[in-house]
């Protein structure tokens, strides 16, 4: 493997880690209603709580979904509310640094999205990172075949929380915007290209999506279905209120609970499916334990264009 600099070996055995299934029947929490921190808060308690995961003095990153400036209530990002009590937790639970970090083809937005206003965290855009201050990694039994700049920063860090957005995503065929293409927004733009990093999406965007999760798999995830997005998305949505956090430790799985929820199945959503081929967790909705709530009574149908 050619690289800029030497690959630490914690780097090496998180891109190892990102490659395990640990848990053969995840759960995924849900939590229900409008009220940001509340519904957050019992989506990751149903999913067994961060305590497990976040040891004293920990770096934890957090990667939320910031793919243009808009308000929380357009349905395009991830809302800062949600973001906020995730970083309480994360607090009460010990962690010494926590840092939300993000590489959005706007470049910084932090401002104009309300980020802010959240406390206790630093704001970080990954788009500032250098040559130096990435690793350039290739994962195991590569999909692209290709080389990808990932910040230091997010694979230095002991925990990384990813936390999406639930709405469709149809411009270049995801169907869906979750948890696992989240990851698109890790590399840093200038590499990849202005108009929503089009060298990822030229390389395959499911392969794309799959190797950046390879090289590091978050090791939790939250999705901000408060308010989704449906039609064609991931940037010209039509806002739904669909009151509803999913959280849990394996991203193939809530993503896959998110998706039903939304009305698509896995066969519709090529990238979750091949995520799960590639090992990186549960795809058969009949092997993941849903907590919180009965889910054939809570299921909607987001709006395809």
């Amino acid at each position: 493997m050619n690289n800029l600099t030497p690959i630490p070996v914690q780097v090496e055995e998180k891109m190892k880690r990102s490659l395990q299934i640990t848990v053969s029947e995840p759960i995924v929490g849900i939590g229900l209603g409008n009220e940001h921190a509340k519904v957050t808060r019992t989506a990751i308690e149903n999913a067994g709580g961060l305590e497990g995961i976040i040891k004293e003095n920990d770096t934890i990153v957090i990667k939320p979904n910031l793919v243009k400036p808009s308000l929380p209530e357009e349905g395009i990002i991830t809302d800062y509310r949600v973001v906020q009590e995730v970083v309480n937790i994360v607090r009460k639970c010990g962690a010494g640094k926590v840092i939300i970090a993000e590489a959005t083809p706007f470049g910084n937005v932090f401002e104009e999205v309300k980020y802010n206003e959240i406390s206790g965290a630093e704001l970080f855009d990954m788009n500032d990172c250098s040559e130096e201050e990435c690793y350039r990694l290739k994962p195991e039994n590569s999909l692209t075949k290709e080389e990808l700049f990932i910040p230091k920063l997010y694979m230095d860090a002991d925990v990384v929380i990813g936390i999406a957005k639930l709405k469709t995503h149809f411009e270049y065929d995801a169907g869906v915007t979750l948890s696992l293409k989240n990851s698109i927004g890790v590399p840093p733009t200038k590499f990849y290209g202005e108009d929503y990093k089009e060298k990822l999406h030229l390389w395959g965007l499911k392969e794309a999506i799959v190797d950046i999760n390879k090289i590091r798999k978050p090791d939790f995830v939250v999705i901000d279905g408060i308010i989704g997005g449906e039609g064609y998305g991931p940037i010209k949505v039509k806002p739904v209120q669909s009151n509803i956090i999913l959280a849990g430790m394996d991203p193939v799985a809530v993503d896959t609970v998110a998706l039903n929820f939304m009305g698509f199945t896995v066969d519709e959503v090529l990238h979750v499916q091949l995520a799960s081929k590639e090992g990186l967790g549960i795809s058969d909705l009949s092997k993941i334990k849903i907590i919180g709530a009965d889910f054939n009574l809570i299921k909607m149908k987001f709006e395809k264009p």
